[in-house]
């Protein structure tokens, strides 16, 4: 698996079709709250945890098949994935889906972009091995004025922090989150991978039924559901994978290609217009110019 996951070609290919199918979540998420009648923060949640606990049981499916023991799990680790699943799951999409409520989808995906930045920035604090450079810094700093330029509605009064404000607190999860998981999925990648989503799924249903949380169930907003649990289940298994086996910082900052497609998803799914707005096009040069001087920056250290 090692093998697969770090060949380069594999490893560029996976990252591209995480991130893609990343990017259909934030339209479909606004798709679904409409189609199943979602309007209060606990309905939010409450779908929220239904998808991570879907997802879950999708990938002990997947254990099964491939006869892994999910229940295999040394006593030590268990607590450090229920702490992995608080950061991932619960806090991540907390924040995420009451911002998602509030922002538009296209908004959304580039200010999600943001934990690519950290997770580079903060790699260093959880893996002596990985080390910042100058040119790192700079494509930080370069995509950074990217995700910056397209917020500064901001200065006009029209920053929402239940919006925009608690999308950037779930980036933070979201870096932290994964770094963390990272050090806990060592060995036992898509065993983790699935109790996180389950245990974080499980938590975020018992809080939203606490506060008396309700959906309306339609065939078109349980396919939505269905599919987001989906790209939660792959894209974690995967995204996961990766990070194992490569350096953090040269995998998430593959992050930056979601706002991307979720401006495209956008536009296709909802109808929304902002891509073509002149301030998101200077984001998303700015943006790829941050993801190539990161990216060459790990080319010459490689070649050392």
């Amino acid at each position: 698996m090692k093998k697969f996951f770090s060949n380069k070609y594999i490893c560029a290919i996976t990252a591209v079709i995480c991130t893609l199918l990343w990017g259909t979540a934030y339209p479909l998420i606004k798709l679904a709250y409409t189609d199943m009648s979602i309007e209060t923060v606990p309905d939010k949640l409450l779908f929220a945890g239904l998808r991570f606990f879907i997802a879950g049981l999708m990938v002990f499916l997947v254990c099964a098949i491939s006869r892994k023991n999910v229940f295999d799990i040394e006593r030590n680790r268990i607590p450090k994935i229920i702490l992995y699943s608080l950061l991932l799951t619960v806090f991540h999409y907390t924040f995420n889906y009451i911002g998602v409520g509030n922002a538009s989808a296209t908004k959304t995906s580039v200010l999600a972009s943001f934990s690519a930045f950290l997770g580079v920035l903060l790699a260093p604090l959880f893996f002596k091995k990985e080390k910042l450079s100058r040119r790192k810094i700079a494509g930080c700093l370069v995509g950074a004025a990217g995700v910056i330029i397209v917020n500064l509605s901001f200065f006009e009064g029209s920053f929402s922090f239940m919006g925009e404000g608690f999308i950037l607190l779930a980036t933070v999860c979201s870096a932290t989150g994964s770094l963390y998981g990272k050090k806990v999925s060592q060995g036992k990648i898509f065993e983790v991978t699935a109790w996180q989503l389950f245990i974080g799924g499980a938590i975020l249903c018992a809080i939203s039924l606490f506060f008396s949380a309700s959906v309306s169930f339609t065939t078109k907003g349980v396919f939505e559901l269905l599919f987001l649990a989906f790209v939660s289940a792959a894209s974690f298994s995967l995204w996961t994978a990766l990070l194992v086996y490569n350096d953090s910082g040269k995998i998430m900052i593959y992050n930056l290609l979601i706002p991307v497609f979720g401006a495209m998803w956008s536009y296709i799914i909802l109808g929304e217009t902002e891509i073509f707005d002149p301030l998101y096009i200077v984001s998303l040069v700015l943006i790829c110019g941050g993801i190539t001087l990161v990216n060459i920056s790990d080319k010459k250290r490689s070649h050392k």
